[in-house]
């Protein structure tokens, strides 16, 4: 925060913004100042800024601090009320597409190819950043600095969410039981079966005996039946997934209801009667090399 304290042995006024001090009041120091503190945080909101000056409102801040610093081309726009610095060596901006991606909305998480890519198991790379927010708080897709940002809308953002470090800053990322789940969900978000199961193929540390309690939640069965066929599917390709309970597969497998699903829609193939899902012809090449 910023401190503000009074010397009155030099009659000057002394501002400390998050570790970066200057000496009087003059709005150059205080740009200057303004300007290192984003540049350490890689990026922030015009409220935050605000937030740390005494008695500015984001209005007067805009005007007087962020808007000269953004022609002296210290600071760069990413979005209305969204700004990163720009590194005095290199002349480019710093953003950090996972931090950006934190300050857009809130409530939010991370999921899909981004949470892949934080827990180090994105089979392939893309500059592309999803952000999992509530209808209420919708915004519209847009690129910076080559980076895509994603929306993707959900009612629940706080099931099995978990809070990482990244870069000194707090993150909501999708837990890994969770993301597993999303991912058999909308395999399109991350390029189709292929990624999705060459990317699930590393997550490991999941806690399996949490993805029943999500399905039943969700409670929609052709999602329960593509999680235990993907569930032994992956048991039985990959080593991160050998050590699956069948107690787990067994609990989602007493899930299932009713007559036999597509895998697929619109695909046929031969029945799994296990999961009582259709598979289409060559489904398991998608495991070809793992």
């Amino acid at each position: 925060m910023l401190n503000r304290q009074n010397n009155y042995l030099h009659h000057r006024t002394q501002y400390t913004v998050k570790g970066y001090t200057m000496i009087n009041n003059s709005k150059e120091n205080t740009r200057a100042t303004i300007y290192n503190w984003v540049l350490k945080q890689n990026t922030v909101t015009n409220k935050e800024i605000a937030q740390n000056l005494p008695n500015r409102d984001e209005k007067y801040v805009y005007i007087k601090y962020i808007n000269p610093l953004l022609h002296a081309n210290k600071l760069d726009r990413i979005r209305r009320g969204l700004y990163t610095a720009i590194d005095p060596i290199t002349n480019k901006p710093v953003a950090d597409p996972v931090i950006v991606a934190s300050k857009i909305r809130t409530p939010y998480y991370l999921g899909y190819h981004t949470a892949l890519t934080l827990y180090g198991s994105a089979y392939s790379t893309r500059t592309q950043t999803h952000i999992c927010t509530t209808q209420e708080n919708r915004f519209r897709e847009f690129t910076y600095n080559g980076n895509t940002y994603t929306p993707i809308y959900t009612q629940d953002t706080q099931t099995n969410i978990q809070t990482i470090n990244h870069r000194g800053h707090k993150i909501k990322v999708c837990g890994k039981e969770r993301l597993l789940i999303e991912l058999v969900e909308n395999p399109q978000n991350v390029g189709g079966w292929e990624q999705t199961l060459k990317s699930l193929e590393t997550l490991g540390g999941i806690e399996y005996q949490k993805i029943p309690d999500i399905l039943e939640k969700k409670d929609t069965q052709i999602l329960t039946r593509k999680t235990g066929y993907i569930l032994t599917l992956l048991k039985q390709h990959s080593i991160y997934h050998r050590h699956l309970p069948e107690q787990v597969t067994n609990r989602i497998q007493n899930m299932i209801q009713g007559q036999p699903e597509y895998l697929e829609k619109n695909q046929p193939g031969p029945l799994n009667k296990q999961w009582m899902l259709y598979i289409p012809e060559g489904f398991t090449e998608h495991l070809r090399g793992i």
